[in-house]
């Protein structure tokens, strides 16, 4: 199994936006929970808007 880690990036109504690296789904609805607080936001206002793979600059 891979331990690959992508960028998943959320939003909120407001435009507010935030992005990071995570190793699943799991992980990175934790990580966008712990964020959200940190901003005073509720979590349930950030929605997914991608995921992606990082792009590798040595390849």
């Amino acid at each position: 199994m891979s331990n690959k880690k992508c960028y998943y990036a959320f939003e909120d109504s407001a435009g507010t936006a935030i992005e990071f690296q995570a190793t699943s789904l799991q992980q990175a609805m934790m990580i966008k929970k712990k964020k959200a607080e940190l901003l005073g936001i509720h979590k349930e206002a950030f929605e997914l808007t991608g995921i992606r793979l990082k792009q590798n600059q040595s390849e």
